[in-house]
């Protein structure tokens, strides 16, 4: 999936600041990118896939995002949320078994045990299904049971692992990009050193605004927001390391 945006603002409904969330986002989104939005919180990282999600609609225009060349208003939503994976650190469990929640993902499929066994491996979770356990693993591991359906074009990764060790973290971003296969990806997250240098493009947001695009390398020789950000990162991650 395409997807572009043009000069587009948003504020939520009701909120009270006389500065928007969003001012004057223009991006382009190539088939198949893996791309990755940066910055510090608050920025807008996260609206941006709530507008591309089109769980609201810009304040500037609702023609004002185009996917595949199409205003995103226009699209039935059903044919939207079938097109797309969503993953968040705060996905619901429901009171079924393990299998039948990561099942979830593809409903049709739900009783498919091998297939179910694969995406708990991608996501993390076998060791869950094992031990009975339940959490963030099972969460992840239902956005691969999505992916199996063959309807996913697009996939919006939101902070999802803020609950995991560094190893942890490469193993899940390792998988999702193996299991990419022409789809979009668009990452938030606040760790980003090692994805965003495998990265189509890298987004670098703050105070609601987008203030540089490129790669990695492209970005580091700016010497800009996202370089400092980045060293920051770096820093801290050889000070706790050994001695």
């Amino acid at each position: 999936m395409t997807f572009e945006l043009r000069d587009v603002s948003f504020s939520y409904p009701g909120s009270q600041s006389t500065k928007p969330t969003l001012s004057n986002i223009n991006l382009s989104i190539k088939p198949g990118q893996l791309v990755v939005i940066v910055g510090s919180n608050g920025s807008g990282k996260s609206t941006i896939l709530t507008l591309l999600s089109r769980l609201y609609d810009p304040t500037s225009s609702p023609h004002s995002i185009l996917v595949d060349g199409i205003p995103i208003s226009r699209y039935c939503m059903a044919d939207l949320r079938r097109a797309t994976a969503t993953l968040t650190q705060d996905h619901s469990l429901f009171p079924l078994s393990l299998g039948e929640n990561i099942g979830l993902g593809y409903a049709d499929k739900v009783n498919e045990t091998e297939m179910i066994d694969r995406s708990a491996e991608k996501g993390g979770a076998s060791h869950c299904l094992k031990k009975l356990e339940r959490g963030k693993e099972t969460r992840l591991a239902r956005t691969f049971m999505r992916f199996e359906t063959g309807n996913v074009r697009f996939v919006t990764v939101d902070e999802p692992t803020s609950a995991l060790d560094s190893e942890g973290e490469f193993s899940l971003f390792d998988h999702l990009i193996q299991a990419r296969e022409g789809k979009t990806m668009i990452f938030v997250t606040h760790r980003f050193g090692h994805l965003t240098k495998r990265a189509d493009l890298v987004v670098c947001m703050k105070d609601g605004t987008i203030v540089e695009a490129g790669t990695h390398e492209e970005l580091m020789v700016l010497e800009g927001e996202y370089a400092k950000l980045y060293n920051i990162q770096a820093s801290a991650f050889f000070d706790d390391g050994p001695s």
